[in-house]
């Protein structure tokens, strides 16, 4: 019985976690890359009748993992 409860535990927070590392590459790394695009292309890229999504999260990636990158070479010194 206590193998029946770990096994769908396990199932359970794996999916728990599946959302929440999908919620937060969809929302926020989207966002992010969506108006950073918007910006530095001065509002002509993503185009509206294409699928942006992946360019949209990759480059919300790029700029978060910059952002990190930034805070950790100033608070270094």
């Amino acid at each position: 019985m206590d193998e029946i409860v770990e096994v769908a535990g396990r199932g359970f927070l794996r999916i728990i976690k599946w959302i929440i590392i999908d919620a937060f590459i969809e929302f926020f790394l989207y966002f992010v890359g969506y108006v950073t695009l918007k910006v530095v292309t001065f509002g002509n890229y993503p185009k509206a009748n294409r699928d942006n999504d992946t360019l949209c999260s990759g480059t919300g990636a790029v700029v978060l993992l910059l952002a990190i990158a930034v805070i950790a070479f100033y608070n270094s010194k």
